[in-house]
């Protein structure tokens, strides 16, 4: 059974990746205001900062809990649903009256957040021709990548500029109207069928492969935060960079990383095993040539390196990320991106206290060789386990495909 038209494929994906930029948008919003935030409510910037934390960790826990027991339901109510929450949670956020109400509207927009990233791009991919959706995948997750780049500083821009609460009402605002044009844009995706032990998260991560794609994303993003979280002081102590100079880098690599996430959604779909090793494979090199570079001062060398892992990371990061969906059929596609989502905060979390540790004990000059390391075991399960990232026997998603998806979006 077809799919839809191209231009319906592409009408559908672009307005579910516009979602994933305005939810990462809204997560990382309050690091860019913080000082605002902490002197309107009259807190420390400290316990401003726990709600990002605090968002943090509930995506993280009940990302599975909800996909699973939204699984019945059709893919545009739930995705609706997840913006919606969301964007309510900001609009309470942005009336608080005091860190505690902050914290409650962040906490709901949470509970959108780890449903609306598990679903969004098996929805994509259920909606796009065969030899495309590895490309629609990817779109969601660009939209998450462009908001690092592009949606935060416009937040904190517009925060400045007027104040913290106009920032958080916008987002509000805009994900609900985004959330109410999918629901608007896309047909029919019924739910699944089947409920139980099809979809737990046990039977899932035993599918053939699947463990194997968990460990490169867990040591991929462990690594990659291990630097980054730290990387403004890195570049500063061993190039001397700073200020517009640190500003632009970081421009750089945000645009890499956008490339590399465009990018790797035709790598996924053409040639999926030789495109995450050789991300794997630059994504070492690159932060091996950084550390050298580092330790002999030459920005020359290191700062285009920067923007090469920058590229890498995001390739690999998609690629994987679009490998846990081919493996797993059916229902286990959205328990997976789930089960996916949580590994990925692990690594986050686990970078940046390692990145805390070496930078306190006074070795930030080794950091990338760290990061490097994290490569190394990346890579070695690449080349051991290539197949985990090559396509399934039995293309999964079509399996899920609705009856009468072959019709046009309306025009708008």
């Amino acid at each position: 059974m077809t799919g839809l038209s191209r231009r319906g494929e592409a009408v559908a994906t672009v307005a579910l990746a516009a979602i994933a930029f305005i939810i990462v948008t809204g997560e990382t919003l309050p690091i860019g205001l913080i000082a605002e935030m902490s002197d309107d409510l009259g807190v420390t910037e400290s316990r401003v900062g726990l709600t990002v934390s605090a968002y943090a960790l509930i995506a993280a826990l009940s990302a599975i809990p909800l996909t699973r027991w939204s699984a019945r339901f059709d893919r545009r109510h739930v995705l609706l649903a997840s913006a919606a929450v969301f964007g309510v949670g900001h609009l309470l956020a942005a009336a608080a009256p005091d860190v505690l109400v902050l914290a409650l509207g962040r906490g709901l927009a949470a509970l959108g957040h780890g449903v609306y990233f598990a679903v969004a791009a098996p929805a994509a991919m259920r909606l796009a021709r065969p030899e495309v959706r590895g490309r629609a995948g990817a779109r969601v997750m660009v939209g998450g990548s462009v908001a690092l780049v592009i949606g935060t500083p416009l937040a904190t821009l517009l925060g400045q500029a007027t104040n913290w609460r106009i920032a958080m009402l916008a987002v509000g605002v805009v994900a609900v109207g985004l959330g109410v044009l999918v629901a608007w844009l896309m047909p029919m995706l019924p739910g699944a069928s089947v409920r139980g032990a099809g979809a737990s998260v046990l039977s899932t991560v035993r599918l053939p492969g699947v463990l194997a794609i968990q460990g490169v994303v867990l040591f991929a993003v462990t690594g990659q935060f291990t630097l980054y979280t730290f990387i403004a002081p890195y570049v500063e102590q061993r190039f001397g960079v700073t200020g517009t100079g640190l500003s632009l880098l970081l421009l750089a690599y945000g645009a890499a990383a956008v490339v590399g996430s465009t990018l790797a959604g035709r790598v996924a779909d053409v040639t999926p095993v030789p495109g995450v090793r050789a991300a794997a494979a630059t994504y070492t090199v690159a932060l091996a040539v950084l550390w050298i570079a580092g330790t002999v001062h030459a920005g020359v060398a290191g700062l285009p390196m920067v923007v090469l892992w920058g590229g890498a990371f995001s390739v690999l990061n998609v690629c994987v990320a679009l490998a846990v969906l081919r493996r797993a059929p059916g229902p286990r596609a959205e328990t997976a991106n789930a089960f996916t989502g949580i590994v990925f905060q692990v690594g986050i979390v686990a970078g940046s206290a390692l990145g805390a540790v070496a930078n306190d004990a006074g070795l930030l000059a080794a950091v990338p060789l760290f990061t490097a390391a994290a490569g190394v075991l990346v890579l070695g399960i690449t080349l051991l386990r290539g197949q985990a990232f090559a396509p399934a026997a039995v293309e999964p998603i079509e399996q899920l495909r609705p009856a009468g998806v072959g019709v046009d979006l309306p025009r708008v």
